[in-house]
């Protein structure tokens, strides 16, 4: 009889434990993988033919022609971002970027180019 009680307690306990196991790998794994795009703030440095940005240690370059919103709020599918013309010192900007895997190499793009911040 003994026995029986100690199962009955048992398995709702390790029921729980395993649940309990479970929900912090899942959060954990939400909280480190992530899937695509991230908004980063950085400081450009912008040429005539070519645009850079640091961000959190990591160098960006940034196409010439990409996504953009101005600072009027006005999405442009394409084009050379208004906040970015050719300058002699670093500007700050928010953008987008995803992470790209191929094979052994691994670059975050930068996708989208957010001129808001800099007004």
């Amino acid at each position: 009889m003994e026995r029986i009680r100690t199962l009955v307690v048992a398995q709702p306990l390790m029921a729980v434990g395993v649940v309990l196991v479970l929900a912090f790998a899942t959060g954990f794994a939400a909280g480190t993988w992530r899937f695509g795009p991230s908004v980063h703030s950085g400081m450009a440095q912008s040429a005539e033919g070519a645009i850079s940005v640091e961000s959190d240690g990591w160098f960006y370059g940034v196409p010439m022609d990409i996504a953009w919103t101005d600072g009027q709020n006005s999405f442009h599918e394409r084009g050379r971002p208004d906040c970015l013309p050719p300058s002699a010192g670093p500007i700050p900007i928010r953008f987008s970027a995803v992470e790209v895997n191929a094979g052994a190499v691994q670059w975050r793009q930068v996708v989208w180019v957010d001129c808001r911040a800099t007004q």
